[in-house]
């Protein structure tokens, strides 16, 4: 540091905070003494004067040296992005010229801040800074003396996840005991992480669009005949599940060929009839004379049906 000024001596000595330092006489109008790290380590003022010695000499008037704060600036935020109606959070910014005096400013207004170190600061964010969809500007102010306010990040805050709505399926029915099959839903509302449930369990999901997603039917989905519900569901933050539409599985039309017996004696003891033929479902009832009887589904070709004596009591035909 030069000090300029009048009647400088050899042997004056520089005094910061009143405390001599190591000072090089240039001339009876400049000195020169070395600051340290330490002296300026802190923001502040320092009274500067300088001192000649005796006989005579004194201590002049002080002049005052300012040691400010840095300008902090700011590069990223963690996390950046959050959804409305969140609870409170920590939020970590990350940059430069930090001190234990920093404040994290959201919006303009302080935030209750922890240091961390020159290059982190942590701020405690509450749940009504992100309660609506928008953003929010994130900034750093030193304090004086120097200091001053870093530059700007935005902080996103997403809206809720809407709930979806459904208005068709392709396809709306198959018949019952097909192949698996890739289900198309359209509709509205539709995110990365809606699921398409199938009678009230979820089933693998592929996001299409906003307006589209498909979903894998499994063949054992479709073992038996009739209606089953389909809905949309879109997770929390918001989200929900969307009113439901109806899937058909249809039962063929059956078909018989051939009967294992075709004939018997009147009035033969119980025995079983094989029904032999195509589109058997599940649920097939073999009649006999227009009477439904007990039946038993083997494949979708084969069933079995136990008859009586009383079935058989009287020569004719069936």
């Amino acid at each position: 540091m030069a000090v300029n000024g009048a009647n400088f001596v050899s042997g004056a000595t520089v005094r910061w905070n009143g405390n001599d330092r190591m000072t090089t006489f240039v001339s009876s109008s400049q000195l020169t003494c070395p600051i340290s790290a330490a002296d300026i380590a802190t923001a502040g003022t320092v009274s500067v004067t300088v001192a000649n010695p005796a006989p005579g000499g004194g201590t002049s008037g002080a002049l005052t040296f300012t040691v400010g704060n840095p300008w902090p600036t700011i590069s990223s935020l963690s996390p950046n992005t959050a959804t409305a109606g969140d609870a409170a959070f920590t939020l970590t910014v990350n940059g430069a010229n930090f001190l234990s005096g920093s404040t994290v400013k959201w919006n303009g207004s302080n935030r209750t801040t922890t240091f961390v170190s020159s290059i982190q600061l942590t701020a405690e964010i509450a749940a009504a800074d992100v309660a609506t969809a928008g953003t929010a500007s994130v900034t750093v102010i030193n304090p004086a003396p120097g200091g001053g306010t870093s530059n700007a990040l935005t902080f996103t805050i997403a809206p809720p996840n809407p709930i979806p709505t459904i208005t068709s399926l392709s396809p709306a029915s198959v018949t019952v005991g097909g192949d698996g099959f890739t289900l198309t839903v359209n509709g509205t509302n539709f995110i990365s992480s809606s699921t398409v449930q199938w009678s009230g369990s979820n089933r693998t999901t592929a996001f299409v669009s906003d307006t589209q997603v498909t979903a894998s039917i499994w063949a054992q989905d479709i073992t038996a005949g009739g209606t089953l519900s389909v809905r949309v569901y879109n997770p929390p933050p918001g989200g929900g599940t969307s009113t439901a539409l109806t899937f058909t599985i249809i039962n063929p039309k059956p078909t018989i060929t051939s009967l294992s017996p075709a004939s018997v004696n009147a009035g033969t003891v119980d025995f079983a009839l094989t029904v032999y033929g195509t589109n058997f479902v599940k649920t097939s009832t073999v009649q006999w004379n227009g009477a439904s009887r007990s039946t038993s589904f083997i494949s979708s070709t084969r069933l079995i049906v136990s008859l009586t004596s009383s079935d058989t009591e009287s020569a004719g035909t069936a």
